[in-house]
């Protein structure tokens, strides 16, 4: 019965905290066809209409930044430690220096509201005088809309996205197939 009570208890924890938290994004950049070039790696998070209150979370930066940062609204941090955005009224964004002609990577993740319109985070190369560089867009979009699957929308002559899966997923699989092997093992007995 304690086998049975514990492999309830650890599938109801993941189930939960897979509620609670969102995917992270691993976002690749090649830049390889603005050799040469400089410019900035541009951050914006609009919140729409009523959206709840919503952060975005970015970090584990690699690529050749430079040092000037740009932060407007509600943003915050540094390479270094990570940024966080947020969305509330006005024009939320952090641009990062950036020589391009190689691969930027980083890693978005959101803290979402579940109920509102929704957010936007787009993500762009910008020149120096903050125009679209490369592409006359966005490189990355999420739409978050809350209930809803992450809209991501991506020029995939720049960018790839992919779901990192989270350490802790791989801990209760294991977990709970061990639990269940003693508990298949304990009702053979």
């Amino acid at each position: 019965m304690l086998l049975r009570l514990m492999l309830a208890l650890t599938l109801s924890l993941g189930a939960a905290s897979a509620a609670l938290a969102g995917p992270i994004y691993r976002v690749a950049v090649d830049t390889a066809a603005l050799a040469g070039q400089g410019g900035y790696v541009d951050f914006l998070f609009l919140g729409l209409g009523s959206a709840a209150p919503t952060r975005a979370m970015l970090s584990g930066f690699a690529g050749d930044f430079g040092a000037a940062s740009v932060f407007e609204g509600e943003a915050a941090g540094s390479l270094a430690g990570g940024v966080t955005l947020g969305n509330g009224t006005g024009w939320n964004e952090f641009a990062q220096a950036a020589s391009f002609g190689g691969l930027f990577e980083f890693f978005v993740s959101f803290d979402a509201g579940t109920v509102g319109d929704g957010t936007n985070l787009g993500i762009a190369l910008l020149d120096q005088d903050f125009n679209y560089l490369g592409a006359n867009a966005d490189i990355v979009t999420f739409a978050l809309q809350p209930g809803q699957a992450d809209a991501i929308s991506v020029n995939s002559g720049f960018a790839t996205v992919q779901a990192v899966p989270e350490p802790g997923t791989a801990l209760q699989v294991l977990t709970g197939l061990l639990l269940m092997g003693l508990v298949l093992r304990h009702g053979r007995r």
